[in-house]
C-alpha cells in the first residue's frame, strides 16, 4: 500500500485543537448528565425527534473488560485512524505522542482501517487513560490485554479480543478526524453513550438537546413503569403518561 504525502500525513499525526462546540451545559455536567441515561430513551428520541436511524454501532460492539449491567458510560469523542499497512512508520514514538494528547471526559474512538485480527487497545493504554480521565474507549475490531484491564475494572467496547499486536501491522494515519465505524460516521466531539446494549453516537450538533429531551423521557418511562408496577393496565399507563409506544 502506498503511502499519503509526508506533509499531509504529519497534519494528521499533530495534536489538532479543535474548538468544544458545547456552550449552553459545562462539559463535565453533560457527561455526569448523560450516564444518568441508558440508549433504550436516546434511540426512540433518535428515530420520533431527528429522523435519525443509524446512530448504533452495532451488535457487533460489547464491552469487553466490565460487566454493564444498570450502568452507563458517556463522553465526547477522541477520534483515531489506523491504515493497514505493513510498512514500517518513519516517525518518532508517533503513537506515544497520541496517547499523550488524550483529553479528560473523552471517550477514544478507533478505526482500525478494517483489521481483523489484531488488538489495537492493551493494558498500557488502559493505564494512560486512566490517568488521563478518559472514560472509556471504542474500537472498530480487536483489543488484547482484556484480562489485565478487566481486572482494572475500564470500559473497552470492541467486537472482539486478540493477543496480536495492531502496532507491527498497521500504520497511525492520525487522530481528531472524522471517521467511519462500519456506516455511523463519528467525529471529534460527537457525544458516545454506552451501556449494556452498546455504543450510539449523538452528532455534536443536537447533543445538549438530546440530553434534555433523554431526561424528560427517562422520567416518563419512569412514571410508567412505577403505574404498571402497582398494577395499572398498560392501556391506561401509557394514556395516563402520554406514550404511544408501550
Amino acid at each position: 500500500m502506498s503511502k499519503e504525502p509526508a506533509n499531509k500525513e504529519q497534519m494528521l499525526s499533530q495534536v489538532r485543537d479543535i474548538p468544544c462546540p458545547y456552550k449552553k451545559i459545562p462539559l463535565m455536567e453533560m457527561i455526569a448528565r448523560y450516564e444518568q441515561l441508558y440508549n433504550g430513551a436516546l434511540i426512540d428520541i433518535f428515530q420520533d425527534t431527528y429522523n435519525l436511524h443509524n446512530q448504533w454501532l452495532g451488535p457487533q460492539v460489547k464491552c469487553l473488560s466490565k460487566n454493564f449491567e444498570l450502568e452507563t458510560v458517556a463522553g465526547f469523542a477522541f477520534t483515531i485512524q489506523w491504515v493497514f499497512d505493513p510498512q514500517p512508520d518513519e516517525r518518532e514514538r508517533i503513537a506515544a505522542k497520541m496517547v499523550e494528547s488524550y483529553p479528560e471526559g473523552s471517550i477514544v474512538v478507533v478505526d482500525t482501517g478494517a483489521d481483523k485480527t489484531s488488538g489495537f487497545w492493551g493494558e498500557l493504554a488502559t493505564t494512560t487513560c486512566v490517568n488521563h480521565g478518559v472514560r472509556a474507549a471504542v474500537i472498530n475490531g480487536g483489543a488484547k490485554d482484556t484480562g489485565f484491564i478487566r481486572a482494572m475494572g475500564w470500559p473497552i467496547f470492541a467486537k472482539f479480543s486478540s493477543p496480536v499486536d495492531g502496532f507491527h501491522l498497521s500504520r497511525l494515519r492520525g487522530w481528531q478526524l472524522p471517521i467511519w465505524f462500519d456506516t455511523v460516521l463519528v467525529r471529534p466531539w460527537d457525544f458516545l453513550v454506552c451501556d449494556a446494549d452498546g455504543c450510539l453516537v449523538v452528532p455534536y450538533e443536537i447533543a445538549e438537546d438530546m440530553l434534555v429531551k433523554a431526561e424528560e423521557r427517562k422520567e416518563s418511562e419512569n412514571s410508567t413503569r412505577a403505574l404498571l408496577k402497582k398494577g395499572v393496565p398498560a392501556d391506561e399507563a401509557a394514556r395516563m403518561t402520554g406514550r404511544k409506544d408501550l
